[in-house]
């Protein structure tokens, strides 16, 4: 199968542009939800900053979703080690309490 052949293509309405798109089809979803997404967060923006043009309120959702992708991969980056740094103050109030019993006995 080529490369291509796999590959669907849709146009997704994004702000008062329609952009033809080729993606995998189990990505289809994804893509539709993502220009919803942007499609009412720029209405957001229109709607609170009417004076604004379009394009700088495009500018501002584009930013807007720029920080939260940003400040998701920080996240996820830091949870390897807050799982890790979870299980090992587990295991130390484990220790703890073992060696309470202990000490009762």
């Amino acid at each position: 199968m080529s490369a291509t052949s796999d590959k669907i293509h849709i146009q997704l309405m994004i702000g008062n542009e329609m952009h033809p798109i080729t993606i995998r089809p189990e990505m289809e979803e994804t893509f539709r939800a993502a220009a919803k997404s942007i499609n009412e967060k720029l209405g957001r923006y229109r709607q609170s900053y009417p004076n604004l043009s379009y394009n700088r309120c495009m500018a501002i959702t584009m930013l807007d979703f720029a920080v939260y992708a940003i400040n998701a991969e920080k996240e996820a980056d830091r949870a390897p080690i807050i799982d890790i740094v979870t299980a090992l103050t587990a295991e130390v109030e484990q220790a703890l309490a073992s060696k309470t019993d202990k000490d009762k006995a």
